[in-house]
């Protein structure tokens, strides 16, 4: 903000970037303005309208069309881009014989659609990765098709066709070639491609037997583990799965970074696009806590969930305060184990004295919690997440810590992936 005099146009100036731009915007007022005092007619205010969706070009739309009209086994991946999208995306995949998927940050968009293969990418179960990577044609709808999202590029077949429909054109092929840019809202690209779309090529597989394979296999759960569990530590997954049943559908998960992020990405269910709060921007580990207060403080009709390390927790713990104080009926499900976590399988060739100062002590999380105000229950086995039905069926009234005693995995599956490039 510049001065007394232009700080309602400096506001309005802050307002409209945001929103026609879609990116984050920090206004600094100087304390002297802050003081000041400021004549102005709100009559008079400028009226700040959202940008009209970019519209794709007819030759970028007849080429899409062409290509899935040809394609026998295409998948849609959609991402933070594309979130605005589903129904337009749904009537697309439905003409067009494609199965949906959806990059992390987008994870809950088709939740109720049969042929929702989930997350695509590094959290994929094996089914969804194997499946992607079959595909002849992935088109991707506001999603970067990074390193993530296509595993370093693993998940495109040799032969594979890619698309990317993006609004940005710095954004088309950022990450890998692409075969076909299309330069356009993802609503509007999908509409306009069912409106020329001449008709699907041959068998897709699209059919009832997939729907139920992708009932059966494209997620974690479903998927047959080897217990890790002892009598004092549980099995991230097993946790991860038990506590899905016990928490309402009604949900707004968010997700601190970590080795831990899988299970809870993999294994909580999420009622839709807005129900997943994915906190990986910086790729830094402690952001989680604050991300789950404003969520909870956002959409206040659901329960709010954060998954957490034990590393990331403790960097943060002093916000545990603020969610006590708003008596949030947040709940903090803390994978402990003891150290940070990824570090740990990032150096694991290092000696145990190279890990001192990533691994530490046992800290009794739930007592630390109880501390703050909160509730806190220690799990170790199935058994003990009775505490965590006892709080369900309570007031609600302060948030519950969940200290897991996590089983170590020896490094998580989707960590092995992203550290393929390390």
């Amino acid at each position: 903000m510049h001065s007394p005099a232009s700080a309602v146009a400096d506001v309005v100036r802050s307002y409209r970037t945001a929103l026609t731009e879609r990116r984050t915007v920090v206004l600094s007022v100087p304390t002297d303005i802050q003081q000041a005092t400021v004549d102005f007619d709100p009559a008079l205010l400028p009226s700040v309208t959202t940008a009209q969706p970019v519209r794709p070009s007819r030759e970028a739309v007849t080429e899409l069309a062409r290509l899935l009209s040809q394609a026998k086994k295409p998948v849609f991946v959609a991402g933070r881009g594309a979130r605005h999208a589903a129904h337009q995306l749904r009537e697309l995949a439905e003409a067009s014989g494609a199965l949906l998927a959806t990059s992390a940050v987008a994870h809950g968009l088709f939740h109720h659609d049969p042929f929702n293969l989930g997350i695509s990418g590094g959290f994929s179960s094996p089914f969804t990765a194997a499946t992607v990577a079959d595909a002849d044609l992935i088109v991707g709808w506001g999603c970067t098709l990074n390193m993530w999202t296509m595993r370093h590029g693993t998940l495109i077949g040799p032969d594979t066709t890619v698309v990317q429909v993006d609004t940005e054109l710095d954004a088309l092929g950022a990450n890998r070639p692409i075969d076909l840019g299309v330069l356009g809202d993802c609503a509007e690209t999908a509409t306009e491609a069912i409106e020329v779309l001449s008709g699907v090529g041959g068998d897709t597989w699209r059919t009832p037997e997939m729907a139920q394979r992708i009932e059966s296999h494209a997620r974690w759960a479903s998927e047959p583990i080897e217990d890790l569990s002892t009598e004092t530590h549980i099995d991230p997954r097993v946790f991860s799965r038990e506590v899905n049943k016990l928490l309402p559908v009604e949900r707004v998960v968010s997700v601190d970074s970590g080795n831990f992020m899988g299970y809870p990405s993999a294994y909580l269910d999420v009622p839709d696009e807005f129900g997943f709060c994915f906190t990986q921007a910086f790729q830094s580990i402690g952001l989680g806590l604050g991300t789950a207060i404003g969520a909870a403080l956002a959409q206040p009709e659901r329960l709010p969930v954060l998954a957490t390390g034990d590393g990331g927790f403790l960097m943060a713990i002093s916000e545990l305060e603020t969610a006590v104080r708003l008596a949030l009926p947040l709940v903090v499900l803390v994978y402990n184990d003891s150290a940070y976590g990824a570090e740990i399988h990032h150096f694991d060739q290092a000696s145990d004295d190279d890990l001192e100062t990533v691994s530490f002590p046992d800290t009794d999380i739930a007592e630390i919690a109880r501390g703050y105000g909160a509730h806190g229950v220690t799990v170790q086995n199935i058994s003990d997440l009775s505490g965590v039905t006892d709080w369900l069926n309570g007031a609600r009234d302060t948030p519950l810590v969940v200290d897991a005693r996590i089983a170590s995995d020896g490094g998580a599956w989707w960590l092995a992936e992203a550290f393929k490039g390390h």
